[in-house]
């Protein structure tokens, strides 16, 4: 029967492997996502399946710490004594943080993956198009990602323009996926404000709120005019935007505070 120093010093060395494995399973993740996409000529979406099926696995990884925990390591050191009380938080504390982990890397990826592909795409794409009467050459918008109707300066003849799949493609969410990449230090800063308001005891403190809320704020408008950046069209979606996430604001502190 192992003594309660040898289960503590076991359990330790099983949640620092689990560490070690979950660290080096994000590193082969990432390298493998970028060769993969390098690999299919920058076909973002079925990367995107491939570091799914990576993130489950992750996931099991991460999972397997409670269920060693309820399984082997607390009926053990119940047998020796009530010192499982003082050991048990040691697995939610390293699921709850990989799981943060996961999803941060998750995104960092994501905008990495995307900003990969909208170089690539943009690279490549003409900025011009012959006018199909007149030849001369009619810019295209580069930040209007779908069918442009486009008239000659020559000749007035309406052009139509018909982007490639990939360019189309930039519009759905890459672009969004870049806009939250550039912001992540207003992401982190609301998600720091986040964490000490949840972590208060009713009533909570008025600064804790307004420190919340300015973070908030300040990341949706970074990010939303990020994004307009990239996408002209966004523009036109700002105000909605932002009327949007006030009002999610105010509902979810109306239902915290009451």
């Amino acid at each position: 029967m192992p003594t309660k120093e040898e289960l503590i010093h076991r359990w330790d060395n099983f949640l620092t492997k689990i560490e070690n494995r979950f660290n080096e399973s994000l590193e082969q993740a990432e390298a493998a996502c970028f060769e993969q996409l390098h690999e299919t000529d920058f076909d973002y979406y079925t990367v995107f399946r491939s570091w799914q099926g990576i993130k489950a696995q992750i996931q099991l990884l991460i999972q397997k710490i409670h269920e060693t925990w309820h399984q082997k390591v607390e009926p053990e050191m119940r047998y020796l004594g009530d010192f499982w009380t003082d050991e048990s938080y040691k697995s939610s504390e390293l699921s709850d943080r990989l799981t943060s982990d996961l999803e941060a890397f998750q995104r960092t990826l994501e905008g990495k993956l995307s900003l990969l592909f909208y170089n690539h795409v943009m690279a490549k794409t003409d900025e011009h198009i012959p006018c199909s009467q007149c030849n001369a050459m009619v810019a295209i918008n580069m930040a209007m990602f779908r069918a442009q109707y486009l008239t000659c300066a020559y000749c007035n003849t309406v052009n139509t323009y018909e982007p490639t799949t990939q360019f189309h493609q930039i519009g759905w969410n890459i672009i969004d996926n870049i806009a939250a990449h550039n912001t992540k230090a207003y992401f982190e800063a609301m998600e720091t404000a986040s964490e000490a308001l949840r972590l208060q005891r009713k009533p909570v403190a008025q600064h804790y709120w307004n420190q919340y809320k300015k973070a908030y704020f300040q990341y949706y408008e970074a990010y939303f005019k990020e994004r307009i950046k990239y996408n002209a069209e966004a523009a036109d979606r700002y105000e909605d935007d932002m009327k949007r996430k006030t009002k999610e604001y105010n509902d979810y502190e109306q239902i915290q505070r009451n």
